[in-house]
């Protein structure tokens, strides 16, 4: 409450911060930018540097503020306030970004990618694409985050595909994790990543997926003890802004925005093996059973996803599809 006060307090600051700057003044712009991880996490890490390097490079005349772990609101939410004009910038995918600009799903296809060079390799190619997406729905895309891989965490035993029959998972609220549950045979369960812990504690949910360097900062593997190593996903983190407020800014300043964010992922994936590497630490010094899938038991989780993922991204237009059979080229699944 306190943050929303603070953010709703220097809205008016910012916009006259804005004005002062068309004028030709000195005076910093405000870039305030939201996320939905706790601060331990390395994409609010990379966020510091990516403040670091933005107000450095432009002599203080950017002044950025961040706001970590859902401070201002879910992902949707915060999303919806950076295309409304109210919150300059999010890092933001499916659940917000996504909701306005659905076809950016594709990025997050399944089985596609089998690491985090992999991803980066694969999302520089389709950069621009992603670009296209989002531009017409108000948002302006300027750098990406890496994450992955995406695997199972529950509150009971998870083995063989026929284990989550009926399982209750919870699911980034977006019609691709949607049909991911389905596909699996799950139940879908869609609700905020802040709620997480306290459904696990509520029963409302067995089980959830995601990256381990979210499920030891968020600390939900203190409410689930099995993790199951589907590697499903890997993902990219979208850094968006205001579009007509970034098309307001100087040249320089959107060139130094865009720098910024870039080297800022370049920076956090330098950092996410080691984190990656010491939430498993922490999960199985914690008590956590881990059951790591061979490779052709991945199969069998991976037949009914590619499935899926052609079906759904047809329905999303051919654009959408050319991304797709794009991103399958320079696959090495």
């Amino acid at each position: 409450m306190n943050s929303r006060r603070k953010f709703l307090a220097g809205g008016a600051a910012a916009v006259g911060a804005m004005t002062i700057v068309g004028r030709a003044s000195a005076q910093a712009v405000s870039v305030r930018v939201g996320n939905v991880y706790p601060a331990t996490h390395t994409i609010p890490v990379a966020t510091g540097r990516f403040k670091q390097l933005a107000e450095q490079k432009s002599g203080g005349r950017l002044s950025v503020t961040i706001f970590n772990n859902s401070e201002l609101g879910s992902e949707r939410e915060m999303a919806e306030m950076v295309r409304g004009g109210s919150l300059e910038m999010v890092l933001s995918g499916l659940p917000g970004t996504g909701a306005y600009a659905p076809e950016i799903e594709v990025m997050e296809a399944f089985y596609v990618y089998r690491n985090v060079e992999d991803l980066k390799l694969i999302t520089d190619a389709i950069f621009g694409d992603l670009q296209g997406f989002v531009q017409p729905k108000g948002f302006q895309l300027v750098g990406l985050m890496y994450q992955g891989p995406r695997n199972v965490l529950s509150n009971r035993s998870l083995k063989t595909l026929a284990d989550f029959r009926g399982l209750r998972l919870r699911i980034p609220n977006t019609p691709l994790f949607v049909g991911l549950a389905r596909s699996w045979g799950a139940v879908p369960t869609a609700i905020a990543l802040a709620e997480v812990y306290t459904s696990f504690e509520s029963g409302v949910i067995n089980a959830m997926e995601a990256t381990h360097e979210t499920m030891v900062t968020s600390n939900f593997h203190e409410k689930a003890k099995f993790l199951l190593t589907t590697r499903h996903n890997h993902y990219p983190q979208p850094i968006v802004a205001n579009k007509a407020w970034f098309d307001r800014l100087p040249k320089d300043l959107q060139d130094i925005i865009t720098s910024s964010a870039q080297e800022a992922g370049a920076y956090q994936l330098t950092l996410h093996k080691a984190a990656d590497d010491q939430a498993l630490a922490t999960m199985r010094a914690a008590g956590v059973t881990i059951t790591e899938l061979t490779d052709a038991e991945i199969q069998t989780f991976r037949a009914p996803l590619i499935e899926m993922n052609r079906q759904h991204f047809t329905n999303r237009g051919p654009k959408v599809v050319e991304v797709y059979e794009k991103m399958l080229k320079l696959s090495k699944y």
